[in-house]
């Protein structure tokens, strides 16, 4: 701690009152009275270093100042420092930002993942479901610039810092706020002390490599802990006289360290950082350094534990705080706080938008629902602002609040979608075996709002989706869609011409449809396809049966809704699913040892009917509580009687706790596909248990009454259960357990039996 002059600035005959009264109380405990006299109040100024999740500490320190009733003056931070510095600026006491970062999904808010039911429906299929997300641009692969755009981050800080959106000039916070950034073009530091106050705490975050750089005139900013991370010479120049620091930043590598490649890199990376702070160290009269380093930078969760490191490391100062606040107050009271903490809403006199060329104004303002003349508030705009995000026309949607001329406008700043994106993961099951997940999204390829998706699995058992969608409304509403699925999938049981052995099924369907989108969660579509399916003996036929082919004319109607939060170890939300189709004979054929029959020269008075199938399932999640989450549904099918060689096409494939296709019914304690079933009613349940973050335990039972295809012996009954743990790798969802239930031996299949999947599936 400094113990010489803090106010060089003014002279000694007319500081010397200042000077005794606070040397007395810092290092004496004793604070005498002074009379007034024309010189002011001295002032305190806090600085908070940069460090990620460490910089929660910051708020430990500030709370036991508070507790002493002492209060800084001005404050500077840097990264993380400056979020908690520009929310405390505002007026928000410790306890209240504490209780703000417990309650943030840290996970989703620094990885850009928003909840899945924010997610329009036709993109629900991409969202967080492959290991790679590449832009495709004049056909080369174009890495991000970031992980992290920053969409979650800038719209929590738009949300808490809501009560200064109309505050241009920082200087007029309730406490004078400034913040640090790094240009990285000119690689020299920025302050940032007017504009809009969650920009400037989002660019002073933004560390290079995870957050993309946020553009500011002519300036390209990141994080400015790269050359500065303790900004002690901006709180003096804002006017502190006493400055009290907390650093919880990066500290030399020790020898030990350095016999790394990563302990060098990042010595190397810090140094001019490092450099800086022991200058600007020296500027402090207190500086406090919470013990850190046994937490991980990114370890937001941690952040009662950061918070209590903070406490205690500033305890010792306790006293010293005391002494300050008193003699101070003695000197002069405080001002108190100008409290803007109760502002609701403002009225802007203009919205624009701004980074939009493939989508115009009038679409943009049409979802949000917002016009000029408006009153809007902290919570309508952040729900527009996910809405408007959820139709994934944009990489982000950020917004700014600017005052001008007696007038807000509102800025909204769009970075629009690559036209053409590339998907990439691995993918293994029992089922599927392994395979490679590839898909690509293109728009605007052919015509103003079209797209085209392709989605495959790569594998001895493949899949292959092609759609080409042109949306007719502006909104994206009403589309109209040609497309093409393939799919081989293995049958390990079923019986074929009087055999029983596996299967191959083969589906090649092209189609067409129009569909109606409802809200961001609801789809409703009419579809006519072509199927020509394809059943391969797998086995030995005792009769020589080879294949039977079938090629149907099917016309259906699907309503689907999707409401979970994510795809994977979902807490909430529901998936429902309603079909209606028909589906009528066109040509088929048996290929045999004795040759290949069309289906007309199997019997004389031969006559394909036409058959009917009605299809809905349900499944509903919700959390007991941040641990536990419970899942119950059902599942209806109903299939009319077809002719012979019809009914050899028409089965739908019961078990499995993942879907292989659309003909999949789940139920556990069976294998995928291991019942085929004409008619079905059943109930299933799981429970899912979060045994630490991202591993999870999960519990199932299911109950079905079933009609089996090709069997006249009427209604059964199947029992099924299973227990199985998963985690959520960084190749995707791995699963693994036991299940128990199902036909049994007589199927050549047992009655216990494992399952396995690793990483996103089709």
């Amino acid at each position: 701690m400094k113990t010489f002059s803090i106010f060089p600035a003014l002279s000694f005959r007319m500081l010397f009152p200042k000077i005794l009264a606070i040397t007395t109380a810092l290092f004496s405990g004793i604070h005498p009275v002074f009379p007034q006299d024309t010189i002011q109040r001295p002032t305190i100024g806090l600085v908070l270093s940069g460090g990620g999740a460490h910089g929660i500490a910051h708020l430990g320190i500030i709370k036991l100042m508070e507790e002493e009733g002492l209060r800084p003056d001005y404050i500077t931070g840097v990264s993380m420092g400056s979020i908690i510095g520009g929310m405390y600026s505002l007026g928000y006491s410790a306890d209240s930002l504490l209780g703000i970062l417990r309650s943030i999904d840290w996970p989703d808010a620094l990885s850009d993942r928003i909840s899945e039911d924010r997610v329009i429906f036709t993109e629900k299929e991409f969202v967080n479901n492959s290991i790679l997300a590449l832009p495709l641009t004049k056909n080369k692969i174009r890495i991000p610039p970031g992980l992290i755009k920053g969409q979650v981050i800038e719209n929590l800080l738009g949300f808490y810092a809501w009560p200064a959106a109309d505050i241009s000039e920082f200087s007029g916070l309730p406490i004078p706020f400034s913040c640090l950034a790094t240009d990285l073009i000119t690689y020299k530091k920025v302050e940032l002390n007017k504009g809009y106050l969650p920009d400037a705490m989002r660019v002073s975050f933004a560390v290079p490599s995870i957050f993309t750089p946020l553009r500011m005139d002519s300036l390209l900013l990141v994080d400015g802990g790269l050359v500065r991370n303790f900004a002690a010479s901006e709180v003096k120049e804002m006017g502190a006289d006493i400055v009290i620091g907390s650093y919880v930043g990066f500290n030399a590598n020790g020898e030990e360290d350095l016999q790394t490649l990563g302990g060098i890199i990042q010595q190397i990376a810090m140094f001019r950082s490092l450099e800086d702070f022991r200058k600007e160290a020296l500027l402090a009269d207190i500086l406090i350094s919470p013990y850190v380093d046994d937490l991980p930078v990114t370890g937001f969760e941690n952040a009662d534990t950061l918070f209590m490191r903070g406490y205690r490391a500033a305890s010792p100062f306790r006293e010293k705080f005391r002494h300050l606040a008193d003699s101070l107050n003695n000197y002069a009271e405080q001002l108190p706080l100008k409290n803007i903490l109760t502002k609701t809403g403002y009225i802007f006199q203009k919205i624009e938008v701004k980074g939009n060329k493939n989508y115009s104004d009038r679409q943009i303002l049409g979802v949000l629902g917002l016009e000029a003349g408006m009153a809007v508030d902290k919570y309508m705009l952040s729900e527009r602002i996910d809405l408007l995000f959820g139709k994934a026309w944009f990489e982000k949607v950020g917004y700014s609040i600017i005052p001008r001329n007696d007038s807000l406008i509102l800025v909204l700043d769009c970075i629009e979608k690559p036209e053409a994106m590339l998907y990439g993961s691995v993918h293994y099951d029992n089922s599927l075996l392994f395979g490679l997940k590839a898909g690509l999204s293109v728009k605007n390829l052919i015509t103003q709002r079209s797209a085209i998706n392709i989605s495959s699995l790569v594998a001895k058992y493949y899949r292959l989706r092609t759609d080409l969608v042109q949306y007719i409304d502006e909104n994206q509403r009403y589309s109209a869609t040609a497309s093409v699925y393939a799919e081989k999938t293995l049958i390990p049981s079923m019986e074929l011409g009087g055999d029983r052995g596996r299967v191959i099924y083969r589906n090649f369907s092209p189609g067409f449809s129009l569909g109606k989108r409802i809200g961001l969660n609801n789809m409703m579509s009419l579809n006519l396809n072509f199927e020509n399916l394809d059943l391969i003996t797998d086995y030995v036929s005792d009769v020589g049966l080879k294949s039977m082919t079938g090629r149907y004319l099917t016309g259906n109607f699907r309503y689907q809704a999707n409401t979970i939060d994510r795809k994977h170890f979902p807490d909430k939300g529901s998936i429902l699913n309603l079909y209606a189709g028909t589906s009528k004979l066109s040509s088929g054929n048996v290929k045999s040892d004795a040759g290949n029959i069309s289906y007309s020269d199997l019997a004389e008075d031969f006559s394909p009917q036409r058959f009917y199938i009605l299809r809905g399932s349900i499944m509903h999640y919700f959390s007991t509580n941040s641990l536990v989450t419970l899942g119950f549904g059902g599942e209806l099918l109903y299939t009319t009687d077809s002719d012979d060689f019809s009914e050899q096409h028409s089965f739908y494939s019961l078990g499995g706790t993942e879907p292989l296709n659309d003909r999949s019914v789940l139920m556990a304690g069976l294998h995928p596909n291991e019942m085929q079933i004409k008619n079905a009613f059943g109930f299933r349940s799981e429970m899912d248990i979060e045994l630490i973050k991202d591993l999870h335990l999960t519990i199932m039972a299911d109950f079905f009454a079933l009609d089996e295809a090709f069997s006249d012996g009427g209604y059964l009954t199947r029992a099924g259960a299973g227990i199985g743990v998963g985690y959520m790798s960084a190749i995707g969802p791995v699963k693994a357990g036991v299940m128990a239930g199902g036909p049994g031996n007589d199927d050549g299949l047992s009655w216990l039996k494992g399952y396995i999947s690793i990483g996103y599936r089709f």
